[in-house]
């Protein structure tokens, strides 16, 4: 579900040579084919996990430490894009009519650096946002 295009790239009027630039049509997250790896994931990865909500959905936002830069989608719902070295948010909001009882699906497109601690990759739920400060 993508289309590949090779470019030449100028810098500053150099060729900087041939570039592959890829659209990645993330408007449908559904279509996105998601396989269990035992291989590092780089950056440019979907993650895919899910969550409970037990009574009935509230808002709720999104905590975004673990991450560098990107996109997230809850229940096939763009929340939003982050970049939490920049911000200025650190949470990202989640209306509770996008939630239902039960299970939630969580993806996550990575585009800057996976985080270190790999054993748990992961995003946290809270009910009291940081909206942070901007740091350019």
């Amino acid at each position: 579900w993508y289309q590949r295009r090779v470019r030449e790239a100028v810098v500053s009027t150099q060729s900087t040579g041939k570039w592959e630039t890829w659209c990645l049509p993330l408007n449908n997250t559904d279509k996105a084919a998601f396989v269990k790896s035992t291989i590092l994931p780089g950056p440019g990865s979907l993650f895919r996990g899910t969550f409970k909500v037990y009574g009935p959905p509230a808002d709720t936002w999104v905590k975004l430490t673990m991450f560098s830069k990107g996109s997230i989608w809850v229940n096939n719902h763009n929340i939003g894009r982050y970049w939490t070295s920049v911000g200025p948010q650190k949470h990202l909001y989640v209306p509770g009519v996008w939630l239902k009882e039960g299970d939630n699906e969580v993806i996550v497109f990575e585009v800057e650096r996976i985080p270190e601690k790999r054993e748990f990759l992961g995003v946290e739920l809270v009910d009291v946002p940081n909206v942070g400060e901007c740091h350019y």
